[in-house]
């Protein structure tokens, strides 16, 4: 039921150049939609649109892409409305643009804190911006929002990259609100570490407090994550968990008195601290 739910259905997945957008992608196309990437570099997208159409299931399929920057509103919207006059307005759209710069807040400049807010949040609104009049006037839509573990729980290192996905959570609540009155669904999805060029990227810059945290469970496949976030989105799930970890997190942020949150937090990072000491002689 969930995988013929995405068939025929056009779906605008951005950020679909690489990691779990495009691995979304090439499920969906298995799954008989109908695929559009967006992305900024045109070399990435073309190959990453030969690898979606090598999954498609029928012949009758449609895939495209549009090579844009997102977080620039202008871009974004006149993109969009080419997407639209080609392929009409789409059924979903999965926003999965995004990046991710961990770092000592001391150490990270104002330019890091302003390119994650424009990577994660803004690619965010103005894709979703774009689309919304075509799902309103045709009353109906799926908007699917992908956000972190470290947007709902503030961990060490991710005061920039942190804050847009608390920022994605908080637009996805309060645009699932105003949506019903439209019957547009909307999703946000909260992934544990995946294995995508982008964590290779992010590991790079992790202090060792952030890799105790994050590496207290092993990274995912692009494909697994994918996996959940398809089956979850057509069941109507508003949040979506890609593994038990997080899942568990979310529920103990929850439910558990802050500052025993913060105590786990903490104790994690200082073992992260301690094993980073230089060893006595």
């Amino acid at each position: 039921m969930t995988a013929s739910y995405w068939n025929q259905k056009t779906v605008l997945v951005t950020g679909g150049s690489s990691g779990i957008g495009l691995a979304i992608a090439r499920a969906l196309a298995a799954r008989g939609a109908h695929v559009w990437l967006a992305a900024r570099r045109p070399e990435l997208l073309e190959t990453a649109l030969a690898q979606v159409r090598a999954a498609a299931q029928h012949e009758d399929q449609q895939f495209g892409f549009i090579s844009v920057d997102l977080s620039d509103p202008q871009q974004a919207f006149a993109a969009c409305e080419t997407l639209i006059q080609q392929a009409g307005v789409p059924d979903v759209l999965i926003n999965s643009a995004g990046a991710a710069h961990p770092g000592y807040v001391e150490s990270l400049s104002p330019d890091i804190f302003h390119w994650m807010m424009d990577a994660n949040y803004f690619t965010t609104i103005h894709a979703t911006k774009a689309v919304l009049p075509g799902m309103i006037a045709r009353r109906s839509g799926q908007i699917v929002n992908i956000s972190s573990a470290a947007g709902f729980l503030g961990v060490f290192g991710y005061t920039a990259y942190g804050a847009t996905k608390f920022a994605i959570m908080g637009f996805s609540e309060a645009l699932r609100a105003e949506m019903q009155r439209h019957n547009i669904r909307v999703s946000i999805v909260y992934p544990s570490d995946t294995q995508t060029p982008q964590l290779d990227y992010e590991n790079q810059f992790k202090p060792p407090e952030t890799k105790a945290i994050s590496g207290s469970a092993s990274a995912l496949s692009a494909e697994q994550v994918a996996e959940v976030v398809l089956r979850q989105a057509a069941r109507g799930r508003y949040s979506i968990f890609t593994s038990f970890d997080v899942r568990l997190f979310y529920l103990l942020n929850k439910f558990l008195p802050k500052a025993l949150v913060f105590a786990v937090l903490d104790g994690m990072a200082k073992m992260g601290q301690k094993n980073n000491q230089p060893s006595e002689a």
